[in-house]
């Protein structure tokens, strides 16, 4: 029974259709500052998490910026991500991150059934790593590119696909920033194990972003308009610098089926900043924490 509460739940709170697709928790929102937003990053730059939204704005002034990452649901998923940003030349930055998600002790099943098919539990594994180039074409305006693959294994079965991210993003003016992006573009892959049947195809989480965000003062007011899994969802987000050292925000996104509002808050001490998001859920599926550091040299 916890399998289908597992499967069943991933794909209300990420929106994912029960028809094709997979890597249901890829689909997640990475990173806690952004999930604070709701999600509302797509024309954020500067931060290591701005390569898993908009690879254009994954540019940054430090030497190196790096971002690492943990969030869990329930008692059995886990997720971990780390990001990275690093100015190559004096337009070019390279950025990249890994992400790995785990489901532990699922009870082994073929079909939607009460009963499970074997005693034996077993594990499930998502990952993904990318790695990719950003450019300022302007001071305005910078673009970028990242590439890398998705590699799901459920028990013995495998598969990957190779996928790529694209984006844009614009300084219209010192206070308004804009940003689109097009995120996991790729073909739909198998999962495989020798001697066996494959698997159905699954499709990528592809995501179009567009929005912007607004500085005024201490004060950031950001909202994208995200395209997923054919359907249109609206994200809010703002944060608030109440002290040099502490930052607070929250989000609202329209559209999904259990999750709507989020909240969280920053800690800055000289190179490091330990961001915490928290998400709740409806339809009984409880709240996710959220976890960042990030350090900057």
């Amino acid at each position: 029974m916890r399998t289908l509460i597992v499967i069943c739940a991933l794909m209300l709170m990420t929106g994912a259709a029960l028809a094709n697709d997979g890597l249901a928790l890829m689909r997640v929102e990475p990173g806690a500052r952004p999930s604070g937003m709701a999600g509302a990053f797509v024309s954020i730059s500067g931060d290591p998490l701005s390569s898993a939204y908009n690879p254009g704005g994954a540019f940054a002034d430090a030497d190196l910026v790096t971002s690492f990452g943990y969030n869990t649901y329930w008692e059995n998923i886990d997720l971990a991500d780390g990001f990275f940003i690093a100015p190559l030349f004096e337009k070019w930055c390279l950025h990249g991150g890994i992400r790995y998600a785990g489901v532990n002790n699922i009870e082994g099943r073929t079909q939607p059934t009460l009963d499970p098919l074997q005693v034996t539990n077993i594990d499930a594994e998502d990952v993904s790593f990318k790695a990719g180039l950003s450019y300022r074409v302007t001071p305005k305006i910078a673009v970028g590119v990242a590439a890398g693959w998705f590699l799901e294994k459920i028990s013995s079965y495998r598969g990957s696909s190779f996928n790529i991210d694209l984006g844009v993003h614009m300084l219209a003016t010192p206070a308004l920033a804009l940003g689109a992006s097009a995120t996991s573009l790729g073909s739909d892959f198998q999962l495989e194990e020798s001697g066996q049947v494959r698997s159905r195809d699954i499709s990528l989480p592809t995501t179009y972003r567009i929005g912007g965000s607004y500085t005024y003062d201490r004060y950031l007011g950001a909202l994208d308009i995200v395209y997923v899994n054919d359907d249109p969802h609206v994200h809010l987000g703002a944060e608030a610098e109440v002290h040099p050292v502490f930052s607070v925000r929250a989000g609202v996104m329209t559209g999904y089926d259990s999750k709507n509002i989020t909240a969280g808050g920053t800690i800055r001490e000289r190179n490091f900043s330990f961001d915490y998001a928290f998400v709740p859920y409806t339809n009984d599926f409880g709240t996710s924490h959220l976890f960042n550091l990030t350090i900057t040299l």
